[in-house]
């Protein structure tokens, strides 16, 4: 009988979850379930005095992976590396939640488990506690975990196929491109280049250097 293979929660500095690995946790005791949930979004076609909604696909919503963790320690199964309960669990909200600086934002995360990977971020972490010891410690606690769905720019555009000039474009930064002169390409007019800041998350305007991957979407004009 083979090894169990444990569900594995990787934090990465890089959106694709490929090639910054930051630090990573394995399930102390697989979950017995977990659920995904995907949303589309539409809206009402624009039309006067129909007699019934036809609703058009505007999107993709937001798609969440909802799993629960249990932690216990009453040593019917060790705790990775002699670990507390709360040492364990504090050591998973890092993993999930640790803040890069140089990003400004916290871990690009990457689950998996036998055939089973999941890409996203973590929007909220909810820990019960079951049992204590006679000091008020925890002996065994609940761990419920949201995990949102976000795929890198590249890695939507290629699973996309999209390729009128209308849509998505993926740029990489050259020596002495500015963010003004790049969106003068893309959409013909640099005053969109605020908004290709505020979307690729710059802390910046300035806040680009050479061999950067930089995400220019379809931007309505005028």
């Amino acid at each position: 009988m083979g090894e169990i293979k444990k569900l594995q929660i990787a934090a990465y500095g890089d959106a694709a979850c490929v090639d910054k690995l930051l630090s990573k946790i394995s399930a102390m005791i697989n979950p017995s379930t977990y659920s995904l949930t995907y949303k589309a979004e539409y809206g009402s076609a624009d039309e006067t005095n129909a007699s019934d909604p036809t609703m058009v696909f505007t999107g993709m919503g937001d798609s969440d992976l909802n799993l629960d963790l249990l932690v216990d320690g009453t040593g019917i199964i060790p705790i990775p590396d002699k670990q507390t309960v709360d040492g364990y669990i504090n050591k998973l909200r890092d993993v999930m939640f640790s803040y890069q600086g140089d990003k400004h934002r916290p871990n690009f995360l990457k689950i998996s488990w036998g055939d089973f990977v999941y890409r996203g971020v973590c929007t909220s972490v909810t820990t019960n506690y079951k049992l204590f010891n006679p000091d008020g410690s925890a002996l065994r606690a609940e761990v419920k975990l949201v995990i949102a769905k976000s795929l890198d720019f590249k890695t939507k555009k290629q699973k996309e196929k999209k390729n009128s000039p209308d849509m998505t474009h993926i740029r990489t930064v050259k020596a002495g491109d500015t963010l003004p002169m790049m969106a003068y390409r893309i959409y013909g007019d640099p005053s969109y280049y605020m908004e290709v800041a505020r979307i690729n998350g710059l802390s910046s305007v300035h806040a680009i250097r050479p061999g950067d991957e930089l995400y220019f979407p379809p931007l309505k004009k005028g």
